[in-house]
């Protein structure tokens, strides 16, 4: 009797699910047929049998492990809940870290963040070699396909990128071994390379067997596991028969371009496989060498080598974090904390906060679906491409002169130090230094603090958006703008500022115990679970980073490869904690785009539908707003009288105020124009509205429309749908104009359309002066008959509406150049 009759015999005495039955005789029969092509058919029929039994062996070891796991942290997050002063706002806080909530467990966001600044240490040299430059093109195009090459195992022949290599490896295989220590299955393969992003689009166009055609020889089929069996489908160096490769690629080919949807049916369930399995299923494909993948990846692949190298591994580092929170299976996690904070609202009879608990709950799912990216599915993936394209094109438009309103992180900055007791003009200070010195630089990196924007292919757009998604032209049009402008390089030097200090900071400690360390720190450490134990590890002299100058630093990535007192894994779940907490403190100093405020602005819409369109259109330059005043405001409520609620109000208030007034006139002299005058309410007005982040909305208060044209409305909808307007309305006034007979003003429509929309050049702070005068100006004067007219008008207008006047002078005005007029500012303008 073979095991396809001993299947038949248990399902007709009940002893196994005629479903699960029937679908393992199939997975029998399928693999005797196949050996039967190699071997006898006795041989076939036993070989078959053994591997599905190795197969089930080995998937249950695996559940087992997941199970465990899941276990785990459960009993993590009904902790965390029970103990929480207010389970409905840890619900959010398992997400991310909100300030005065009470809730001392870890952040996915936190962690996650945390341990993508570990990798991109553990890859300092290969940043610095083949990173992205200024264009957002890697440094060394040759070095990164010799790269790719040796992480395929193909000898390029380059020692430097064989070491680069090797050290991409330890980074690959220690976020490996953290997946699968919180419930993941990835085996270890020495030589997996790069993970590959498929553009479906790419994939669909083609069709399946011209897909399948040009990947199937490029495979290296010893290497891909067949899940039936747990066995390689070949011998090295060979292809399995055409059939058996035509059911396995079409089953790859049909999950790529349905999004998952091929062998899943609608259901109630919470929806998709444990994150533990899925990431084992995306190592599926194997190449047979490094060039093999840098073909296929010219055809089918969603980004470049180096993106592709950094998004697995920081991907790596969001999938361990939200494991390493909420489980082997997140969602599952999310629901299960969510129903620990609705029992334990329902047991105190609380009405209030069984309905808050309810909104934050639907708030954490939010967050959840932002982080794992299931937010960003498109519906529609043509219109969501099309939309992407044209919110990242618009960065380019308009927010060349961004490094000038970052001003403001001076008051966020002097705030947030003071908090936890850092020294405000050290930290500025230190990121002055750093800009200048590239010593200064190479010391930090040294401390595991490398600049983010070596591996962000967004050039820091995530600050005002959330991350940019893909790496065509149009994403790269926004990543250079602002790398050119310094608003990448500024930010990442600030940040890098924070860290610094904040680790010499705790080496200034360093010498107290635990409960001598200054009040501020040690509360900290407690909020975010570090003990007095922790903090004896944490300042052992041995450990700690010194500079050539005799200065020490505790930096928890240093410390992390450095120490050797306790395991490995104990010693990283502490880093990655303690780094945790200082990136929470960065996120009051340097605020960036929250996950929360885009579960809030955005919801779950998805991309290429119209709400979800709209609604990003919406969000655009505005989350960053919102993470602004929420961390400040929450900050406020934590403080404990009402006299230090008042004294940090004010100071903060003022502060922005101020860096807010400071902004707007950068910008008036970037543009062009004498710094405005500082004796009318609506400067300051305006002037609060920017240092808030809201600097468009501050244009209001002196004049009708917002600096790039649009009304009121236009600019609450978002910069898409202003773009939209910009271009629709000279068409339709224009034919409008020709249906009542009057001239048209298509020349003057286009001059300003090029004024206002021509990328990098319209925006730059130091480069739109030049382009308005010496190019738009001299368009418009070739296209319009008044242009010279027009401009005459439109210098009265800003003397009205802001007091100003040009101090490099439009063609056809009155003056010339000049150097600008400071004493303006005193008040008393045109």
């Amino acid at each position: 009797m073979n095991l396809h009759d001993c299947l038949q015999r248990a399902m007709d005495f009940g002893e196994i699910d005629r479903a699960r039955g029937v679908a393992l005789q199939g997975q029998y029969d399928q693999l005797r047929t196949r050996y039967e092509t190699m071997m006898g058919a006795p041989e076939a029929a036993a070989r078959a049998a053994a591997d599905l039994k190795e197969a089930f062996r080995k998937a249950k070891t695996s559940r087992f492990h997941k199970v465990v796991n899941q276990l785990q942290a459960m009993r993590r997050l009904r902790a965390s809940i029970e103990q929480a002063p207010d389970p409905a706002v840890a619900l959010r806080n398992l997400l991310e870290h909100s300030d005065a909530s009470g809730y001392t467990g870890e952040s996915v966001r936190s962690i996650s963040e945390a341990y993508e600044a570990s990798v991109n240490a553990g890859l300092r040299d290969a940043l610095e070699a083949v990173g992205l430059n200024v264009l957002g093109s890697s440094r060394n195009p040759v070095l990164l396909r010799d790269l790719i090459r040796e992480l395929h195992a193909e000898a390029s022949g380059n020692a430097q990128a064989k070491a680069l290599a090797d050290a991409v490896r330890s980074v690959q295989q220690r976020m490996r071994r953290a997946f699968n220590s919180y419930g993941g299955d990835i085996g270890e393969i020495a030589d997996y390379g790069v993970p590959h992003s498929h553009d479906a689009g790419a994939m669909r166009q083609a069709g399946f067997e011209a897909w399948a055609a040009e990947i199937e020889q490029r495979l290296a089929w010893d290497r891909i596991v067949d899940f039936n069996t747990g066995q390689p489908f070949a011998a090295p160096g060979q292809v399995p028969p055409r059939a058996v490769t035509v059911r396995f690629l079409k089953d790859v080919y049909d999950g790529v371009v349905t999004r998952g949807w091929d062998d899943r049916d609608p259901s109630l369930a919470v929806g998709g496989n444990a994150l533990a399995n899925q990431r084992a299923e995306r190592r599926l494909l194997h190449f047979r060498s490094g060039s093999d993948w840098i073909e296929y990846n010219k055809m089918f692949g969603a980004s470049d080598p180096f993106s592709a190298m950094m998004n697995g591994l920081h991907g790596l580092a969001r999938d361990v974090a939200l494991m390493r929170v909420l489980g082997p299976s997140p969602r599952a996690g999310l629901e299960y904390a969510a129903q620990v904070a609705k029992k334990r609202a329902a047991a105190i009879g609380n009405q209030k906060l069984e309905a808050r608990v309810d909104t934050q709950s639907k708030v954490a799912k939010a967050m959840l679906m932002h982080l794992d990216g299931s937010a960003n599915v498109p519906e529609r993936a043509g219109w969501a491409s099309f939309f992407s394209g044209t919110r990242a094109v618009l960065t380019s438009i308009q927010l060349g002169s961004a490094v000038l309103s970052s001003v403001s992180d001076v008051a966020t900055i002097t705030a947030a130090a003071h908090s936890v007791g850092l020294s405000a003009t050290s930290v500025l200070g230190r990121s002055v230094q750093l800009m200048a010195s590239q010593v200064t630089r190479e010391t930090a990196a040294r401390m595991g603090y490398v600049a983010g924007a070596l591996a962000d292919a967004g050039g820091g757009a995530s600050r005002y958006f959330g991350q940019l998604f893909g790496t065509g032209i149009p994403a790269r049009m926004a990543g250079f703008t602002l790398r050119a402008t310094g608003l990448a390089f500024v930010t990442d030097m600030r940040k890098l500022a924070w860290q610094m200090e904040f680790s010499g900071y705790m080496a200034e400690n360093a010498g107290r115990a635990f409960a001598d360390i200054d009040a501020s720190l040690r509360q900290l450490f407690e909020r975010r679970g570090i003990t007095a134990a922790d903090w004896d590890l944490l300042r052992d002299p041995a450990f700690r980073f010194r500079e050539p100058g005799g200065a020490d630093f505790v930096s928890p990535i240093y410390w992390l490869h450095a120490q050797d007192r306790i395991p490995h894994v104990e010693a990283e779940g502490l880093a990655m904690r303690l780094q945790a907490a200082i990136l929470e403190e960065l996120e009051f100093a340097i605020p960036t785009a929250s996950i929360e405020g885009r579960a809030l602005l955005q919801g779950t819409a998805a991309p290429g539908s119209v709400a979800g369109e709209l609604m990003r259109s919406s969000m655009s330059y505005k989350s960053f707003s919102l993470s602004l005043m929420l961390n400040q405001y929450r900050r406020f409520a934590s403080l404990p009288t009402p006299w230090d609620k008042a004294k940090y109000a004010a100071k903060v208030s003022t502060l922005l105020l101020v860096t807010g007034a400071m902004a707007i006139q950068l910008k008036e002299l970037a543009k062009g124009n004498d710094p405005r005058p500082m004796d009318e309410n609506k400067f300051w007005l305006a002037a609060l509205f920017q240092g808030g982040g809201l600097g468009i909305f501050g244009d209001f208060f002196s004049a009708e429309t917002s600096r790039v044209g649009g009304g009121l409305a236009e600019t609450i909808a978002g910069p898409v749908v202003g773009a939209a307007g910009d271009l629709l309305k000279p068409v339709a006034s224009n034919i409008t104009r020709a249906v009542q007979g009057e001239d048209t003003l298509v020349g003057r429509d286009v001059a300003g359309l090029v004024r206002r929309n021509t990328p990098f050049l319209s925006s730059a702070w130091y480069a739109r002066t030049a382009y308005s005068r010496l190019v738009a100006d001299e368009l418009q004067a070739f296209l319009d008959p008044e242009a010279e007219v027009l401009f005459r008008r439109r210098m009265k207008k800003m003397a009205k509406d802001y007091g100003t006047q040009p101090w490099v002078p439009q063609r056809g005005t009155s003056g010339s150049w000049r150097l600008p007029d400071f004493a303006n500012a005193l008040g008393g303008g045109p």
